[in-house]
């Protein structure tokens, strides 16, 4: 930190945890609001908590770009961007769909309140487990691949879920029967902790696959700080694990490391 290129990218992680304390105190006010009664109209304080977690997401990206930049990688980096990220993309997430289910549909939720709970309590978990994973242990990070879904996309995608399934007024026009995003916490949760590959987004041999992932980048920000366009956002998302995944299944083992031909391995600021 005595140097003033590390304030750059720990500026970014800064504003990261912080965005994710700020969407958990929205969420919890707009259920206070919604059970006396003084809920205003039009999007609810809840939606805007959604949109915070992706706007973390946006600087999460920004943080390890910078820290590449200005060659400004560190373990205190690391370490700090570990609990951003859980709080961000860990925490804030599996609170958001507690609370949001709770303002949304009371009636469901009183009656699913375990399934809530355990889906919650499991996504944190398992986002828990992943940072200490690649922190506390070291095990090192692929420097073209993730190994399972790093928590900053599945908190990204959870949150993008809610704010869909919030404007499309799920919870009315779908059966309430179906846990849609409960099931959405327990998906994220055991990808974050799969031994699945996923390609990283990085400049690639192809110059036009790279225009496509600038492309789509920026639109992504755009989108993303504009609050507009979430259903761009969950196709492009949905896009990219499945068929990354899947990319990354045929890619195994030429992955995977072994006594003759090991990973390569690089430092970063966080491995996510």
């Amino acid at each position: 930190m005595v140097h003033k290129k590390f304030i750059v990218p720990n500026l970014f992680t800064g504003l990261n945890f912080l965005l994710g304390i700020y969407a958990i105190l929205l969420m919890t006010d707009t259920f206070r609001e919604a059970m006396t009664g003084d809920a205003s109209p039009g999007r609810p304080a809840i939606i805007l908590a959604a949109w915070l977690i992706v706007w973390s997401n946006l600087l999460d990206k920004l943080d390890g770009f910078a820290a590449k930049l200005l060659k400004a990688s560190s373990e205190f980096g690391a370490q700090f961007d570990s609990l951003a990220d859980l709080t961000a993309f860990g925490i804030a997430p599996g609170f958001l769909v507690y609370f949001y289910l709770q303002w949304a549909d009371y009636n469901w939720f009183a009656a699913h309140r375990p399934l809530v709970i355990v889906s919650a309590a499991f996504y944190m978990l398992c986002a828990a487990l992943r940072l200490a994973r690649f922190n506390a242990i070291d095990v090192g990070e692929l420097k073209e691949y993730f190994h399972g879904l790093p928590t900053t996309f599945a908190g990204g995608f959870t949150a993008l879920s809610v704010i869909l399934h919030w404007k499309y007024n799920v919870a009315s026009n779908i059966s309430p029967s179906i846990p849609i995003l409960p099931l959405i916490l327990v998906l994220m949760g055991l990808l974050m902790v799969s031994p699945l590959y996923l390609p990283k987004l990085m400049r690639r041999k192809n110059p036009l696959f790279n225009m496509f992932q600038i492309g789509n980048l920026i639109a992504a920000y755009l989108c993303g700080f504009g609050m507009t366009f979430p259903e761009y956002l969950y196709t492009i998302g949905t896009i990219y694990g499945v068929v990354g995944f899947i990319y990354g299944a045929f890619q195994r083992d030429r992955i995977e490391p072994d006594d003759e031909n090991p990973a390569p391995f690089s430092s970063a600021h966080g491995a996510g």
